[in-house]
C-alpha cells in the first residue's frame, strides 16, 4: 500500500515537473535571466528525469506500462 503511494506520487511528480521545465525553459527563452534570476531551471529538468527513470521502470503500476494490441 505505502509502495503504491509512492510510486502513484512519483508519477504526478514526474508529469507536473515535465510541464514545468517546459514553462521554465520557454520563459528564459523569451527573455533572458527571468527564471534562471530566482530559480535554476535544471534542478527542475534533474527531478524530471529522475521520477522518470523511476517511472519508467516501476513494474507494478498498471498504467505506467505500455502495450500494443495485436489484431
Amino acid at each position: 500500500m505505502k509502495k503504491h503511494l509512492i510510486l502513484k506520487l512519483n508519477t504526478e511528480l514526474f508529469r507536473a515537473s515535465g510541464i514545468l521545465t517546459l514553462i521554465l525553459f520557454l520563459l528564459e527563452t523569451l527573455k533572458e535571466g527571468y527564471v534562471s534570476f530566482y530559480l535554476n531551471p535544471v534542478i527542475v529538468l534533474v527531478i524530471f528525469l529522475v521520477s522518470g527513470v523511476v517511472w519508467l521502470f516501476d513494474k507494478n503500476e498498471p498504467d505506467s506500462t505500455f502495450t500494443l494490441s495485436e489484431r
